[in-house]
């Protein structure tokens, strides 16, 4: 090896995956050959990679006090798991658009996610495997194996032959969830529900893309989703209800739902929500909701009517320049707490009288307590079973009810009504079982009922 060596200079990076060579000329009389170099990158390490080709290609163009690369690593190729691309949004509910002004668009809005028979609902992209790599230093850098992911099971779709593309089998509603899939039933309406069409009795979802006139009916067993207008009809539904363009009731419509209502405006309408109501507008209508009441923007209002909800209730403006009579409640009466007491008594009779049934069944079975025939201990067991099961299905109805009263009292504590603009005279607040008749105009307020008072107070927002 030429004494020059001691000049040149090998610099491997931090991560090892190339390295540099700075070769300096050699003395009068000596030369440089491949194997110098090749012997010299050995001797700091560089096993692995070396470029011969760079390095005879330096020798011969005489390449000093320059760095150049004379050595690669092998790059690791990552494993690519395997994954599927799903062709509908994963999310839950789709939230309406809110305005600049603070209303809400909810012709934006969305809760289901509906597909056609032919629809790719998800497509499968298996894993691939990767390969080790190897830096200049010789060590072998492993790549992780690859996984695949389980099949995906469910109802309502086909699997190409290959098992890697799923397609609906059927018009419906899309639900995914660890990594099962099923297109549920729905009934979609293109056009409008009419006097002709007249009624729509369904067990899943609905969706009219049209408008839902006069006269009409419609319950579902899940959500209910009108794109028009609605008129004096009555829809029923045990989830969500959502009118984009809102309720013209005419005081002869009806909206229950036993999840959330979301409408742009309502009027004229009795509405129960066993969860919240939100709406741009509520005018002379009489609303439950059973959490919370939400009139969105700077222009949302209540007026006229009856507006309760068992907790929070938010709304820009309250009444009118006009003075019409508007009341706007929130809380719960002392009729819970009665109910409440009353339900947890007969639940207590309930589990007493099982508890009392079980051990005379034990008795009578027991053959050291009674000596009766058998056919007799048979009828008094029988007899027995039937109220014990009459008593275990009041007590799990009674449950059900308290359940769902503690809950209520639970969303009462905070009850409370929220005014970010004007509330005008002629308004009730009502808070729990107190009132507030408001005869003058107030602006920016809350309404609330500290725990123990008696008295309703007024703070600012």
């Amino acid at each position: 090896m030429p004494a020059a060596t001691d000049k040149w200079r090998c610099v491997i990076s931090d991560d090892c995956m190339t390295a540099t060579l700075f070769l300096t000329p050699p003395a009068e009389g000596e030369s440089i050959t491949p194997e110098d170099v090749a012997l010299y990158l050995r001797a700091n390490g560089v096993t692995s990679g070396i470029i011969y080709s760079e390095i005879e290609k330096a020798i011969k163009e005489k390449t000093y006090y320059k760095d150049i690369t004379v050595a690669k690593g092998r790059s690791l190729i990552e494993t690519q798991n395997g994954y599927y691309e799903f062709c509908f949004s994963m999310g839950e509910i789709k939230h309406p658009t809110i305005r600049s002004d603070g209303s809400v668009d909810y012709q934006s809005m969305s809760i289901i996610q509906s597909v056609s028979p032919g629809d790719v609902l998800a497509v499968y992209h298996p894993a691939v495997p990767g390969s080790s790599g190897l830096d200049v230093k010789n060590r072998e850098l492993r790549c992780k194996p690859a996984k695949d992911l389980p099949e995906i099971k469910g109802s309502g779709f086909d699997v190409s032959f290959d098992g890697n593309t799923y397609t609906a089998s059927m018009e419906g509603r899309v639900e995914y969830d660890n990594f099962k899939l099923h297109v549920r039933d729905l009934y979609e309406l293109r056009g409008d529900l009419d006097l002709v069409t007249g009624r729509i009795d369904f067990r899943g979802d609905v969706i009219v893309h049209g408008n839902v006139r006069s006269g009409t009916y419609i319950r579902a067993t899940k959500t209910v989703t009108v794109d028009g207008s609605v008129e004096a009809a009555t829809i029923i539904a045990e989830g969500d209800i959502v009118l984009k363009k809102g309720m013209q009731g005419s005081g002869k419509a009806k909206l229950v739902s036993g999840g959330n209502i979301y409408a742009n405006f309502i009027e004229f309408t009795e509405v129960r929500a066993k969860g919240n109501v939100e709406a741009n507008i509520i005018l002379n209508s009489v609303i439950s909701a059973g959490k919370s009441i939400i009139i969105s923007g700077r222009r949302g209002a209540v007026i006229g009517g009856i507006s309760h909800c068992v907790g929070e209730m938010r709304m820009g403006h309250a009444g009118n320049n006009a003075e019409i009579r508007t009341k706007v409640a929130s809380g719960i009466s002392e009729d819970y707490d009665r109910r409440h007491h009353l339900l947890e008594s007969k639940a207590d009779s309930a589990r007493a009288s099982i508890s009392k049934t079980k051990r005379e069944i034990e008795q009578i079975r027991d053959v050291r307590l009674t000596d009766d025939p058998k056919d007799v201990k048979d009828a008094k067991i029988s007899q027995l079973e039937r109220r014990l099961k009459r008593d275990m299905r009041l007590l799990e109805h009674v449950e059900k009810e308290l359940a769902e009263i503690e809950t209520t009292i639970s969303v009462g504590m905070n009850a409370s009504v929220s005014v970010e603009e004007n509330v005008h005279p002629g308004v009730t607040v009502m808070i729990d079982n107190k009132e507030m008749q408001i005869k003058s105009p107030m602006r920016h307020v809350k309404f609330y009922r500290p725990s123990g008072s008696d008295v309703i107070e007024v703070s600012e927002l």
